[in-house]
């Protein structure tokens, strides 16, 4: 399976072996996304939602897929050459404890409008058409961006592993996860992707147990790395970057197709409470990869290699099986990710033209969006840079969004929700101009050039004033506006919630009304054309 490197000192996988690993997983991962799909591809309730379709443990490993990718195995390893144990630790924590905010506010949706259960279509129907719009656009272009990072992962995983070129093996995977996708819609990517997390999970605790007997630092070399000790800047990555990512996952409509795929408040809660402990187990450990190639010398500060390839140079010292391994696990992660941002690339076009257009031009225009995607993935760009943007630009934006659900704040309107939006990304560039001393620098603080990991505070500050901006701006916005409204002696806005919507108080947990069910029931026999 393996053949030697000189260039990289380590074993790859041969040329017939990369093929046969990577096109053999495909084609089972295409047969089980089709015969998911078999089910669904007529049922337009299950294709578009799959609402109320899964059990706690499928939803748990849903939770488990939507949250990790092929790009773990760089951005993990990372944290640990630079923040140590804290940092790994902050990291897992980060990607998972943003699960209970579904936990908390998928129900709240629900009471909002039993019959809407997306979160584009509540921003619709609590704002309307504008801000509607910009929501759609930024979740379309986040998951875009999603995608960028994942196929740059997998560009770079196989150029280290196999001598292929990397461009046809990671064109078919879009390929094959646009097909059974396009096939059998959501219902078809949650059923795939529980089944993949169950081998993924089980790949991922067969390679540590391996790494753990094979690679044994000694004592004395962990004292002279270091790395164990807590950090300032790890104590500082549980904050930023659980905000980062709790804010960032608003966006992402997988996150809003599994919560509500859940079959009722009750199941959703037991599922994201199995799901973090998934998601904080499975990073933790490829995250420890890190520290370990430190204290191993398989990789040094010093090095011509960078800290995101650390988990690549422990498995060049490992016999060559390990590499043909790591190949299955990236090809399943990716498969993972990329069949989740493109259903919800298809959710958030599909509700950008309310619905309106054939369900096929859509399903042509995700095909078409994968094109571009492919070419920038192909550039190389830093994968924590670009999930470093999309999560300020969520921070900034997505908490006037979140406002509409309180009942006490039935007087947003949605201007003053826009304003709040742009509001949350101006604060940045000014906490910047006035923290780094300049305008050219701060406002560049937006583009977070310098990366995560600085010297000082910036980056802390930055993902704190997004949103804390965006609020001030809100608030002022909409008394500046309601002030107007009575000089002119107009009557004041207030939002009224729909007729039809209801509350939950079963002890049950199965928080839907018998004319909910009914509905439901109803819906499941609506036939795509």
């Amino acid at each position: 399976m393996a053949s030697d490197d000189a260039s990289n000192g380590g074993p790859k996988v041969s040329s017939p072996a990369a093929n046969a690993l990577i096109y053999v997983t495909l084609i089972c991962f295409l047969a089980l996304g089709l015969v998911a799909g078999w089910r669904s591809h007529r049922n337009a309730d299950l294709f578009l939602k799959a609402i109320k379709s899964q059990t706690v443990w499928a939803l748990s490993l849903n939770f488990l897929a939507v949250n990790i990718g092929a790009g773990i195995f760089f951005t993990l390893p990372q944290v640990g050459t630079i923040a140590g144990i804290t940092g790994v630790f902050a990291y897992a924590f980060a990607a998972a404890a943003p699960l209970f905010v579904f936990a908390l506010v998928g129900p709240m949706f629900r009471k909002h409008n039993s019959q809407q259960w997306s979160m584009t279509a509540f921003v619709m129907e609590r704002f309307g058409r504008p801000l509607h719009v910009l929501y759609s656009i930024i979740c379309t272009l986040f998951v875009g961006m999603y995608l960028v990072s994942e196929l740059t992962t997998i560009y770079s995983v196989f150029s280290l592993l196999t001598p292929l070129h990397p461009l046809a093996p990671m064109i078919i995977i879009c390929v094959v996860t646009t097909i059974y996708t396009a096939f059998g819609g959501v219902f078809a990517s949650l059923l795939t992707d529980a089944i993949q997390c169950v081998l993924i999970f089980v790949l991922i605790l067969v390679a540590a147990i391996v790494v753990g007997v094979s690679v044994r630092p000694s004592q004395a070399d962990i004292e002279r790395v270091g790395l164990v000790a807590p950090t300032k800047m790890g104590g500082e990555l549980f904050l930023i970057l659980t905000l980062a990512i709790a804010f960032s996952n608003m966006y992402h409509q997988g996150f809003w197709q599994r919560t509500f795929a859940s079959r009722n408040d009750r199941d959703l809660r037991l599922a994201t409470f199995f799901g973090f402990w998934m998601v904080f187990i499975v990073t933790a450990l490829v995250g420890m990869a890190g520290p370990l190639a430190a204290w191993a010398g398989t990789w040094t500060p010093d090095s011509d290699v960078p800290g995101s390839s650390a988990l690549f140079t422990i498995i060049a010292s490992l016999p060559g099986w390990v590499s043909g391994l790591t190949l299955v696990l990236t090809t399943s992660l990716s498969c993972c990710a990329i069949d989740t941002c493109q259903t919800a690339m298809f959710a958030s076009l599909y509700d950008l033209v309310e619905q309106k257009v054939n369900i096929w031009v859509v399903r042509a225009a995700v095909v078409v969006l994968n094109v571009p995607v492919i070419v920038l993935a192909m550039q190389a760009p830093d994968i924590l840079q670009v999930y470093l943007l999309a999560d300020m630009l969520a921070c900034a934006t997505i908490l006037p969004v979140l406002c509409g659900l309180s009942a006490r704040l039935n007087f947003i309107h949605w201007i003053d929700a826009l304003v709040g939006c742009f509001g949350g990304i101006i604060s940045v560039g000014v906490f910047g101009q006035v923290y780094l001393g300049n305008r050219h620098d701060g406002w560049r603080l937006l583009l977070l050039d310098g990366g995560l990991y600085v010297d000082d505070e910036r980056v802390l500050g930055a993902f704190c004033f997004a949103p804390v901006g965006s609020l001030v701006f809100m608030f002022f916005f909409a008394g500046l506006r309601m002030g107007v409204t009575r000089l002119l002696d107009r009557r004041q806005y207030r939002y009224e919630l729909p007729a039809g919507t209801y509350s939950s108080t079963s002890n049950s947990g199965a928080s839907f009304s018998e004319n909910d069910l009914a509905l439901n029931a109803t819906n499941k026999q609506n036939t795509l054309a």
